[in-house]
């Protein structure tokens, strides 16, 4: 049973990735530690540079200090002959050591921020608070904001009634002995790897002209594994001529779901336990990427709590929904078809129209144009089967 203690914190925040350092930052950017405090538990007290991650932007996200490459053009062999320039936006990437270092230096300046490091066992809400407890301590707080569901189903769980593949990706950083790259454009989405029964592609982010990520990611059911990924980089590194040395490694697997989606416009006053990060649906299905999302999310709860108003929930819009609906279940009934989708969409689109789409943030006249461009048949076959689940 979970005792009673006298020890409070205004606010907890369960996981210190992304999304849990990214709205305790927020909240000592917004003046909201001046006179409460924050806990946050961290259940790995080392963490190393264990992944990457990146976003397009019109401006890079503050603090800058912990960008450590931005990209003007994107050039892509499969499905462009020439390099596109991203203006207005640019390419950044950030490492997540850098990320977590630069966060961590922020909030130690401020008396009212305290961690633990230990994983939360258990809480119980009550009609003032959460009691938290972890294997070594225990405490109440107004509100605990969690990246991880709490007395629930491990997320990671199926449900047969969401669709549901991964984006599993293994990544080398490499240093060459010969100048290979041109550390000022990088490569999105390239498909002119094996594909097999999957969508499979690279990533090649240059960092200078003998130093570049390359990557390679699949979209499927089943997770590629570090033998099948090794096996293609080994080839696309072969074809480039030149020895080499890895001196990182990185992989990783992100859900692709719609499971995250059922969100309510608002969070009632009364919760105290609300989720952030994937629970939230802060990564996008059909990309998988999150870390701007999470920015703005943060933002967004920020505004909330400094003016004592309902805290949002990050609900997308319905027709983005759908439209990611339509294309995981192409992508787990016919896989073999991603490639030609997203080639397809590169090949026929401005690269702007493409990022502030994946941003969601076209209008349904832009939409119709990405479209009318696609294999509309795959799409129609797709919206069928959505309605007759429906």
């Amino acid at each position: 049973m979970l005792a009673i203690t006298a020890k409070f914190f205004n606010y907890t925040i369960v996981g210190a990735g992304a999304s849990g350092l990214w709205l305790a930052y927020t909240m000592l950017k917004n003046q909201l530690l001046e006179d409460k405090t924050l806990c946050i538990v961290e259940s790995d007290s080392k963490k190393v540079n264990d992944r990457t991650w990146c976003y397009w932007a019109e401006k890079p996200i503050s603090p800058i200090e912990m960008h450590s490459k931005e990209w003007d053009f994107i050039i892509n062999s499969s499905f462009a002959e020439n390099s596109e320039k991203l203006f207005p936006y640019k390419y950044y990437h950030i490492r997540s050591n850098d990320f977590y270092l630069s966060m961590k230096q922020a909030l130690s300046s401020c008396k009212n921020v305290h961690w633990i490091y230990d994983e939360v066992i258990e809480t119980k809400e009550t009609e003032t608070s959460v009691q938290v407890r972890t294997s070594r301590d225990s405490w109440n707080s107004d509100r605990i904001f969690s990246s991880s569901f709490i007395n629930k189903i491990n997320p990671i769980q199926k449900s047969k009634n969401e669709l549901w593949i991964w984006q599993s990706f293994h990544g080398w950083r490499v240093k060459t002995s010969k100048v290979i790259f041109n550390d000022s454009h990088m490569s999105m989405m390239n498909f002119n790897v094996f594909q097999g029964n999957n969508t499979q592609f690279i990533y090649e982010l240059p960092f200078s002209g003998t130093e570049a990520l390359v990557e390679i990611t699949r979209f499927g059911v089943e997770k590629i594994t570090k033998e099948e990924a090794e096996k293609e980089l080994q080839k696309w590194m072969k074809a480039k001529n030149t020895d080499f040395e890895i001196i990182e490694f990185e992989s990783g697997n992100i859900p692709m779901t719609t499971a995250f989606d059922a969100q309510p416009k608002k969070i009632s006053y009364n919760e105290r336990i609300i989720y952030i990060g994937t629970p939230s649906g802060a990564i996008k299905p059909t990309t998988g990427y999150g870390f701007k999302k999470m920015q703005e999310y943060a933002e967004k709860i920020c505004l909330a709590l400094k003016n004592n108003n309902q805290i949002p929930s990050s609900l997308r819009k319905s027709r983005f929904r759908l439209y990611d609906t339509l294309l995981l279940q192409i992508l787990i009934s016919k896989p073999q078809k991603g490639k030609l989708i997203f080639t397809t969409l590169f090949k026929n689109q401005p690269i702007q129209r493409v990022l502030k789409f994946l941003d969601e943030k076209t209008t349904i006249t832009e939409e119709i144009l990405i479209f009318s461009k696609l294999p509309i048949k795959l799409f129609m076959n797709s919206l069928f089967t959505y309605i007759i689940k429906k």
